[in-house]
C-alpha cells in the first residue's frame, strides 16, 4: 500500500508554493517552442529561460509548475533503479525576488513539514568551487542549510560537474546549485563519512535540486559573467520523490511506472531480465510523450530519439522471441495512466498508436533477419565476432550493440568491441563527408572544420541592408578543410570577403544567393553561413580561376531577395494581426522565410476558426494596402525590451539590437532584411493552418505573384466545378445542398413505416408493465421522428429511437399523448442523454437530443426499461 500517491505529491508541492505567493503556471510541451538549441525540454527552467536573462517579463516574480522533461543523455543508464529518459519535474522559481536564504528555508520546510521526511534522512550537497573557472565555493548555502536544521555532517561539498548547473545549451543562465539526497538505508551501501566518498548511485538518491542559484551567464567564450538579476530555479523529480516518500527500492515501483512495468512483465513470460523490463517501461513512456506531440520517427534530429527508443524495445522482444508481444496494450495503459493530467495523450491516442505501429512493423522483420544472422554466426563454439560483423548487424539490421554484446556473451563467444568502434568511426567520417559535399547548395557544409582558420580573419562588414552589390577583397578561399591559393571551374569552395551584401541564413530567413565575379572568373554563390561575425560564402566556380587576396564584384540575386524581403515583412504583419485578433498571449515559436513562401509558428492552445483565419488574412492585406514605410533603428536590448518591442527569443541578441518597425502596426527586434514599404508585398494569402505540437500552431502563407497565381488557380477549379454542376459559381453551395437533400430523401424512402403488427411484436414491457420500444437507425430524418410518434400511439407507451448522425448520436423519445401526464418524454430523454454526454429537450409527448459519446448507445438500450419505470408518476 502506497503511503502517498503521485497525484497527492503533485498537489502538496504546488499548494505549498502557492501558499508562499508563487503563481502556478501550466507546464509546456516537451517540444521547445522558442529554443533551437534543444531537441526536447530537459528541465523545468528551459521554457522560462527568457525570464532569467531579462529578455521578457514573467507573469509573476515567483512561479511554480509541473513540467514533463526528456533527457537523452541518460538513455544508456536506463535499467537501473532510478534513471529515466522522461520524468516530471516539480519546479519553483524566483526571478529577481528572493535568493539563497529563502530558497533553502522553503525547501527544508516543504520536505520536513509538507512531506514529513525525518531530517536525519536528508543529505545536501553544495558547490566546492573551481579555481580553473575562478568560481568561489558556496559556503553561504552550507551555512544556511545548517541554520535551517541539517546536521553539519550531512552537508557535502561537491565539484563543478556535480553542483554547478547549466546552462541548458552552450551559453545562457547558470550557477551553483544545492541538491537534496534521500538516504535509502544500509541495504544499499555504507554510510557517508564526512570527507569521504558520497555515494549518489545506490544509497543516497537525489530527490530535489533545491536551488540552482542563477547568478552567472556563460558567454560563447566560456566566461561566467554576473547576471543583471539573481534568480532561483528548483526542480524535484516526481518519480524519485515518490520512490523516497513511499520507501520503495526503485522508481519503477511507484504508481507512475508500476502499472506499465506489470504489463511488460506479464507479457514477457519469464523471458526478460529485470533490466529489460525497466528499459521497455521507460522507453515506451518516453515514446508516448514524444509521439503525443506529433513528432514522427526519423533518422536525424528530434525524430531520431523515438526511433531509437522504439527500436530498442522491438529489439528486446525480438531477442526474447516474443512474437505476440502487444505494444498497443502498453500504450493503452500509459495513455490511461497519464491522460487525466496530460489530456493531449487521450486526444491524440489514435495517432500515437498509428505512428508507433508503423515504426514497429517496418523494423521488426529487419530485426528478425538480423537475429537469425546473429544466431548463425554464434553456432560455432567459442566463436569470436569481428568488428565488421558486429557493425553490419548494428548498421544494416538495427540490432543495438549492447544487445549484440550480451548475446555473444550468453553464447560463450567474444566480441572485438574496439574494432567495432573503429568501423563505427569510419562510418561517421564517410557520412560527414557525403553530407557536406553532395549537397549542391552546401547548406550542410561543416563550418566547424574551418573554425581555427576563420579565427585568423577579421569580421565581415555586412552592407546588405542598403546595397545589393559591392566591391570586396577576397580574404580567403577554403576547401577540403584547409585554405587554398586558388580554385578552378567546377570546384566547390568557401569564400570569405572583407564585406558583403549577402544575408547569412539566420533567424528563420534563408541566405541570399548570387554571384561573385572578377575579370578572370565567376563563382555562383549558393548559400551563406556566419561564424563569429565572419560571413562564409558557399559556391561553385562557374568559370575561370578564382584566387585569394584579389578584388571582386559580389552581387545578390535581387529578384529573389525582394521576394524574401516581402515574405519576411509579412511574418511581422501576420504576428501583429494574430495578436490583434487572438490577444497578446500569441508569441512566435519559430518561422521560416524563403522566396516561395513564409511559415509562422506561434503559441496557441485552440484551433483557429475559419472566421479567425479569414479575418487574419484580411487584416494583413489591410496593412499592405496602407503602404506603410519601413523604419529601423538600433538600441540596447534592455531599452528595447522595456519599451515593449517584441523579441523573438530563438534569436541570440548582443548588447546592440536592431528594431524593425512598420508605423504603429508592428515593432520587433529583427536582424533580417525587409521590404521598404508594405505596399511592395502586393497580396497575402494563407494556404494552411494547423497544429505542429501541443500548444503550437503553424500558418503557411504566400505573397505577391505566388499568392495571385494561387487564387487564380482556385478560381479556375471553382469555375470548372460550376460547369460540371451546370450552375453559376455563386450557386454551387445551393446545388450541393440540394443534391445532399436529394440523397437523404432517397435514403428516407427506403425507411417505409413498419406495419402495426411488426411494431406491436417489437414492443416490450417493463417490470411495472409499461409498454416501450427501443430501436437503432443508421441515420436521422424527420420521417424517423414521425415514425416514433406513430409507434408510441400504436403501443400506447414510450418509444426511443437512437440515430447515427455524422459521427454523433441523436435520440428521439416519443410518448403517447394519452399517457404523457404519467410519463414525460422530456424527462425520459434527459436520462438517456447522460450515457452519451448529450443535451436536448422538448415537449411532454416528444423530445429530441444529441451527444458525441457513441459508446453510450448500448447502455441506453440496456437501461431503458428501468428509466421508464423510474419516471412513471
Amino acid at each position: 500500500m502506497l503511503k502517498i500517491s503521485s497525484k497527492e505529491i503533485r498537489e502538496i508541492f504546488l499548494k505549498f508554493f502557492e501558499s508562499k505567493d508563487h503563481l502556478r503556471i501550466e507546464g509546456s510541451s516537451v517540444i521547445p517552442s522558442s529554443d533551437p538549441t534543444l531537441l526536447f525540454i530537459n528541465s523545468g527552467m528551459a521554457p522560462l529561460k527568457k525570464y532569467f536573462t531579462s529578455e521578457a517579463q514573467p507573469p509573476h516574480p515567483t512561479l511554480c509548475n509541473i513540467q514533463p522533461c526528456i533527457r537523452t543523455i541518460d538513455i544508456e543508464e536506463i535499467g537501473d533503479r532510478h534513471h529515466l529518459t522522461s520524468f516530471e519535474m516539480l519546479g519553483s522559481w524566483s526571478i529577481n525576488c528572493y535568493f539563497k536564504e529563502n530558497a533553502i528555508a522553503l525547501a527544508y520546510q516543504l520536505l520536513t513539514e509538507g512531506f514529513k521526511i525525518p531530517k536525519e534522512k536528508l543529505f545536501v550537497t553544495v558547490f566546492s568551487g573551481s579555481e580553473k573557472l575562478n568560481l568561489e565555493p558556496d559556503n553561504e548555502s552550507a551555512a544556511i542549510w545548517e541554520k535551517a536544521g541539517i546536521d553539519k555532517n550531512h552537508i557535502v561539498y561537491q565539484s563543478f560537474e556535480d553542483n554547478f548547473w547549466g546552462p541548458t545549451a552552450e551559453t545562457g543562465p547558470c550557477g551553483p546549485c544545492t541538491e537534496v539526497f534521500y538516504d535509502t538505508g544500509e541495504d544499499f551501501g555504507g554510510a557517508y563519512i564526512p570527507g569521504g566518498n558520497f555515494d549518489t548511485k545506490s544509497r543516497y538518491i537525489e530527490i530535489w535540486n533545491a536551488g540552482v542559484f542563477m547568478q552567472f551567464n556563460k558567454d560563447k567564450n566560456g566566461n561566467y559573467e554576473p547576471l543583471k538579476i539573481k534568480s532561483v530555479d528548483t526542480g524535484a523529480g516526481l518519480e524519485r520523490l515518490a520512490m523516497a516518500l513511499n520507501g520503495l527500492n526503485s522508481v519503477y515501483e511507484t504508481d507512475l511506472l508500476k502499472p506499465i512495468m506489470d504489463e511488460v512483465f506479464s507479457q514477457s513470460k519469464g523471458n526478460f531480465s529485470g533490466k529489460a523490463i525497466r528499459i521497455i517501461t521507460d522507453h515506451m513512456r518516453t515514446t508516448t510523450f514524444i509521439l503525443s506531440e506529433g513528432v514522427k520517427p526519423s533518422n536525424d534530429g528530434r525524430g531520431y530519439i523515438p526511433r531509437r527508443l522504439i527500436r530498442k524495445c522491438v529489439a528486446l522482444i525480438t531477442k526474447a522471441k516474443l512474437d505476440k508481444f502487444d505494444f498497443t496494450k502498453i500504450l493503452d495503459i500509459i495513455i490511461e495512466l497519464y491522460g487525466d493530467f496530460y489530456k493531449h495523450f487521450k486526444e491524440n491516442k489514435e495517432k500515437i498508436v498509428e505512428i508507433f505501429e508503423a515504426e514497429r512493423t517496418h523494423f521488426q522483420q529487419v530485426l528478425k533477419d538480423g537475429f537469425f544472422r546473429l544466431e548463425k554466426l554464434s553456432e560455432v563454439p567459442g566463436f569470436k565476432m569481428s568488428g565488421n560483423e558486429a557493425f553490419t548487424l548494428a548498421a544494416t539490421y538495427g540490432i543495438p550493440i549492447d544487445l549484440i554484446s550480451e548475446y555473444v556473451e550468453e553464447k560463450g563467444g567474444s566480441l572485438d568491441i574496439d574494432a567495432f568502434k573503429d568501423e563505427f568511426k569510419k562510418h561517421q567520417e564517410i557520412s560527414r563527408n557525403v553530407s557536406s559535399k553532395t549537397n549542391g547548395d552546401f547548406l550542410k557544409f561543416n563550418i566547424n572544420e574551418y573554425s581555427e582558420l576563420l579565427k585568423l580573419l577579421p569580421a565581415t562588414d555586412f552592407t546588405g541592408y542598403n546595397f545589393d552589390s559591392c566591391q570586396v577583397n577576397i580574404l580567403q578561399i577554403m576547401r577540403d578543410g584547409q585554405t587554398a591559393e586558388y580554385a578552378k571551374a567546377g570546384d566547390m569552395i568557401l569564400i570569405v570577403t572583407d564585406k558583403t551584401p549577402f544575408y547569412s541564413e539566420s533567424g528563420g530567413q534563408v541566405s541570399d544567393t548570387g554571384i561573385l565575379e572578377t575579370p578572370e572568373s565567376a563563382v555562383n554563390i549558393t548559400g551563406v553561413q556566419k561564424s563569429d561575425g565572419r560571413f562564409i560564402h558557399m559556391g561553385t566556380v562557374k568559370s575561370g580561376t578564382i584566387k585569394s587576396n584579389i578584388q571582386a564584384e559580389i552581387s545578390i540575386d535581387k529578384k529573389r531577395r525582394r521576394k524574401i524581403e516581402c515574405n519576411h515583412s509579412s511574418v511581422h504583419l501576420l504576428q501583429a494581426a494574430l495578436r490583434q485578433i487572438l490577444g497578446g498571449r500569441i508569441r512566435q515559436a519559430g518561422s521560416l522565410v524563403d522566396e516561395d513562401r513564409l511559415r509562422f509558428d506561434f503559441s496557441c492552445d485552440e484551433k483557429l476558426t475559419e472566421e479567425q483565419i479569414e479575418l487574419t488574412e484580411k487584416l494583413v492585406n489591410n496593412y499592405i494596402r496602407k503602404n506603410v514605410p519601413l523604419t529601423t533603428k538600433t538600441s540596447t536590448l534592455q531599452e528595447a525590451v522595456n519599451s515593449g518591442v517584441l523579441a523573438f527569443f530563438e534569436e541570440k541578441y548582443g548588447d546592440k539590437v536592431r528594431i524593425v518597425q512598420f508605423d504603429d502596426i508592428s515593432k520587433e527586434l529583427c536582424g533580417g532584411t525587409h521590404t521598404s514599404s508594405t505596399g511592395n508585398i502586393g497580396f497575402f494569402k494563407i494556404i494552411a493552418e494547423g497544429s505542429i505540437g501541443r500548444g503550437i500552431r503553424r500558418i503557411t502563407a504566400i505573397t505577391g505573384e505566388a499568392a495571385v497565381s494561387h487564387v487564380q488557380d482556385q478560381l479556375k477549379l471553382l469555375k470548372s466545378a460550376a460547369a460540371k454542376l451546370k450552375v453559376p459559381p455563386d450557386e454551387i453551395l445551393n446545388k450541393l445542398d440540394s443534391m445532399s437533400q436529394s440523397s437523404k430523401a432517397e435514403k428516407n424512402t427506403a425507411l417505409s413505416p413498419a406495419s402495426k403488427d411488426d411494431i406491436q411484436k417489437e414492443a416490450k414491457r417493463s417490470k411495472k408493465g409499461r409498454a416501450f420500444l427501443v430501436k437503432k437507425f443508421d441515420m436521422f430524418s424527420n420521417d424517423i421522428r414521425d415514425e416514433a410518434v406513430r409507434a408510441s400511439e400504436i403501443i400506447n407507451g414510450t418509444v426511443c429511437f437512437i440515430c447515427s448522425d455524422e459521427g454523433k448520436i441523436k435520440v428521439i423519445v416519443a410518448v403517447n399523448k394519452a399517457i404523457s401526464k404519467e410519463i414525460n418524454a422530456n424527462a425520459v430523454l434527459q436520462k438517456t442523454l447522460i450515457y452519451i454526454d448529450g443535451k436536448g429537450g422538448g415537449k411532454p409527448h416528444l423530445a429530441l437530443g444529441g451527444g458525441a459519446k457513441t459508446d453510450g448507445v448500448n447502455k441506453i438500450i440496456e437501461n431503458f426499461s428501468e428509466i421508464v419505470d423510474e419516471l412513471v408518476t
